[in-house]
């Protein structure tokens, strides 16, 4: 296996890596240009990319010694550690001094950047000026790192690892799929999308949490439900058995439960965000009848889509669970303020910067003044109610969808984009003859 095939996806970070692994390498193809060497790269990103095992392949990848230096003492003792490890890397030249969480080399916070250790790390890269070591470093946080240490010359190379999205995030799921007994309708495509904005780390837990179910059912394989179960209670934190049906469905000809009201709600956001954004639900759940009183729905934004048609429909979206209640029970919904604070603040975005509203309202790089402030803000709710208009029609003249939605949630607990698929194909012959309420 080739030292790089062990990261998967992320194409263009690896094509970086392997141009770095050359230069170390065969550093005299370079030299003789009369370039000068770069002497550090730093690996950046959230908990759970893959930035140490990028960095080990490009350690192995450069055939070079590799010191490692990880936070495992008191910060006195850890000082020294420091010195040691780049005296070590010195003498054994050429050489990679590896600063694995370089962020965490400190307690201080982002104030106060001139810890100590983070003084040692620059005046030891300083020290080996001249000399054929090469500092690799990672970091969950670059914000914490004083800028000095990242200047050109210390780290000439920068870069960020991001979450797996799209492309990246269909070959990450298929790679961790390959080493499970999956069963073969389980659909990568729709776990990378459901996964959307996860790491690398948490879809391989949720996989394997799914795997530990199906073994204590002493199942031959790993079924979709069992990703779901392991979906909902690792990531939404919602304890799930499916009982279709039984006992625990929700009985939703009682219109004064909550629970009944916590159905109808996600229902909402599912059927406004399909209708206009058909396949952007990746999953709605409710954990109402769990004993708890709660829901959640699962979006998938395509960044090919148009940007200002794509945050509209997210907005009408987020008031599809207070029309829904309006529109079946005639109430104002008590459960809302988090959608409509996210519908106001993507709205303001609209009006401040897309300029949805007008030249006038946008915000300039002056302050805006108090009147100024205050046009915009009757220009949000303005927007808001229209976009809660278009959810409550969009809902009037989808209700057997919505009544569908709202029945089959009711009885397993979630249901998946295949689910909604299936029923906004049939709703056209789903008749709803009891008209609804408000």
């Amino acid at each position: 296996m080739k030292d790089f095939d062990k990261i998967i996806g992320y194409a263009s970070i690896k094509k970086d890596l392997e141009r770095i692994a050359d230069i170390l390498k065969d550093s005299t193809s370079y030299t003789k240009l009369g370039v000068k060497l770069p002497k550090g790269l730093l690996l950046h990103g959230e908990p759970g990319v893959g930035k140490t095992l990028m960095a080990n392949c490009l350690a192995d990848a450069s055939g070079r010694a590799v010191f490692i230096c990880r936070k495992n003492q008191p910060d006195g003792e850890f000082v020294n550690t420091i010195k040691s490890v780049f005296a070590q890397a010195a003498n054994g030249a050429p050489s990679i001094v590896f600063l694995d969480d370089l962020d965490k080399f400190a307690n201080e916070d982002e104030e106060h950047r001139d810890a100590e250790e983070y003084v040692t790390v620059q005046s030891c890269i300083d020290e080996l000026s001249g000399a054929n070591v090469f500092v690799l470093a990672t970091a969950n946080d670059v914000g914490r790192l004083p800028s000095s240490l990242l200047r050109a010359g210390r780290f000439d190379r920068i870069i960020e690892v991001p979450v797996p999205l799209d492309r990246d995030a269909i070959l990450v799921t298929e790679h961790f799929l390959k080493n499970k007994c999956f069963a073969p309708d389980v659909d990568a495509t729709y776990i990378a999308r459901l996964m959307h904005q996860r790491s690398c780390a948490e879809l391989e837990t949720v996989l394997n949490e799914a795997g530990l179910y199906a073994g204590y059912e002493h199942a031959e394989s790993i079924t979709m439900q069992h990703f779901m179960e392991a979906y909902l209670r690792t990531i939404c934190d919602i304890p799930v058995t499916v009982s279709v049906g039984g006992e625990n469905s929700v009985d939703l000809t009682d219109y004064n439960c909550t629970k009944t009201q916590v159905v109808y709600h996600e229902a909402g956001h599912a059927v406004v965000a399909e209708i206009l954004s058909p396949g952007s639900v990746t999953l709605v759940s409710t954990n109402a009848n769990r004993g708890e009183i709660g829901g959640n729905t699962a979006y998938y934004h395509d960044k090919e889509k148009n940007l200002l048609k794509s945050k509209q429909a997210r907005i009408v979206a987020a008031l599809g669970g207070m029309a829904a209640i309006e529109l079946k029970f005639g109430l104002s919904d008590a459960g809302v303020t988090r959608d409509l604070d996210h519908a106001f603040e993507m709205t303001r975005d609209l009006v401040t910067n897309l300029c949805v509203s007008g030249f006038s309202l946008h915000s300039s790089r002056f302050e805006d003044s108090d009147a100024q402030k205050y046009k915009q803000e009757q220009a949000v709710a303005v927007e808001v109610e229209r976009y809660y208009r278009q959810a409550k029609e969009i809902l009037t003249a989808h209700r057997g969808f919505l009544e569908e939605v709202a029945q089959q949630l009711a009885r397993a607990g979630y249901l998946t984009a295949l689910n909604l698929n299936k029923i906004k194909d049939n709703s056209t012959s789903v008749l709803y003859n009891q008209p609804m309420e408000g």
